[in-house]
């Protein structure tokens, strides 16, 4: 891994550079491109991807200590980690050679990925409402999706699209999109609460026509795209709720430590101690619950239900975390000047990626069960 940058000087870019330029960020809903070129030289796009491919080659544990350090700064630096560090896999995996080529131009930024299944219209899985049909050597696609991160940036598009009507595990195809595709609109016009510079869109088409030749896999393989990096996504998401629930917790050390009520910090009040002491042990339960997950992946097995399980936990977690955080502030917390207000915001992203709470419930449950 020569030429890694060091975990502290990696803090920094997300503390300093990202922390400065994050207010016109929010006003604009933009990340300016001079940032991203910026977090490509930093390293960002690569810390995970193989050294074939230009890459520093961590292993999920050696990656987790950035990826926690990233999500301590604004929200559109850790996403910038997590997708970049995971959208390259699927590439690997199930792309030929022209679309495997891709993964270089990721690690310097030169190329995006944005990875399209969500959809207004229908569900996940199975559910999808976009149609893909075989038309000669290429395809008619027709549909929808929604907060795709990215979009408003990416060069190429991860996009799943039912490939039959029979509702079954191999009904769906995945298709890697060129942004200049004709038929292709990307309406970057959806605006979120928090995470804001991560390029939120609506993607629309229909009898949008690709070739075949950008097919990523086999015919009826989508879902097993789809499905090919989620465990991985689930404990790199999980380490971020508790990089960011660790800002949020020093936010409110420091702010308690300064907060003078009747002559003394409020630091010293035994309440505000009880507030620190339970955000701390909430921490340090999902920092271990993310490190066995990372482990049993790093060793070859079977991680889905304790990346299941991590992210469940951290999901609450850096809700209740943020939570205490914000009372500890007092009204200070609740106005634009206290950076727990944003943290706030931003946490509440998690509840939406890579499956909502009540998935994570499904999936423990089952392998609780199939286990007793």
């Amino acid at each position: 891994m020569s030429g890694v940058v060091e975990l502290d000087a990696f803090r920094k870019f997300f503390l300093e550079d990202m922390e400065k330029a994050y207010p016109e960020i929010e006003r604009t809903d933009i990340l300016p491109e001079a940032l991203h070129r910026r977090a490509a030289d930093v390293g960002c796009y690569r810390l995970t991807m193989p050294v074939e491919y230009g890459g520093y080659g961590m292993g999920i544990m050696a990656f987790l200590p950035y990826l926690e350090a990233a999500a301590e700064g604004p929200g559109i630096g850790r996403m910038l980690v997590h997708l970049t560090n995971g959208t390259w896999q699927p590439l690997r995996m199930f792309g030929n050679e022209a679309q495997r080529a891709i993964i270089p131009k990721i690690a310097t930024g030169k190329a995006v990925v944005a990875f399209c299944l969500t959809e207004k219209t229908g569900g996940t899985g199975r559910d999808l409402k976009s149609r893909a049909i075989r038309d000669g050597d290429a395809w008619r696609i027709s549909g929808e999706k929604h907060l795709i991160t990215f979009a408003d940036r990416a060069t190429h598009f991860i996009l799943v699209a039912a490939s039959d009507t029979k509702g079954a595990k191999d009904s769906l195809t995945a298709f890697l999109v060129k942004r200049d595709t004709p038929g292709f609109e990307i309406d970057a016009s959806q605006h979120t609460m928090g995470m804001h510079g991560t390029g939120h869109a609506f993607l629309r088409y229909e009898n949008m026509e690709v070739a075949d030749e950008y097919r990523l896999g086999e015919v009826g393989q989508g879902l097993e795209v789809a499905l090919s990096f989620l465990d991985y996504s689930r404990v790199s998401l999980s380490i971020c709720m508790v990089g960011l629930a660790q800002r949020a917790l020093d936010e409110a050390v420091a702010f308690a430590r300064n907060r003078v009520t009747f002559g003394r910090p409020i630091s010293t009040r035994q309440a505000i101690q009880g507030h620190i002491a339970n955000m701390h042990s909430e921490i340090e339960a999902g920092r271990h619950l993310v490190g066995h997950a990372a482990r049993i992946c790093e060793d070859g097995g079977d991680y889905t239900a304790a990346a299941a399980t991590a992210k469940l936990f951290c999901l609450n977690m850096v809700g209740r975390v943020t939570d205490l955080s914000l009372r500890v502030h007092g009204g200070f917390g609740y106005t634009k000047e206290a950076a727990i207000e944003r943290i706030y915001r931003d946490a509440r992203g998690f509840w939406f990626e890579e499956g909502t709470a009540e998935i994570q419930e499904l999936v423990v449950a089952r392998h609780v069960l199939a286990e007793n």
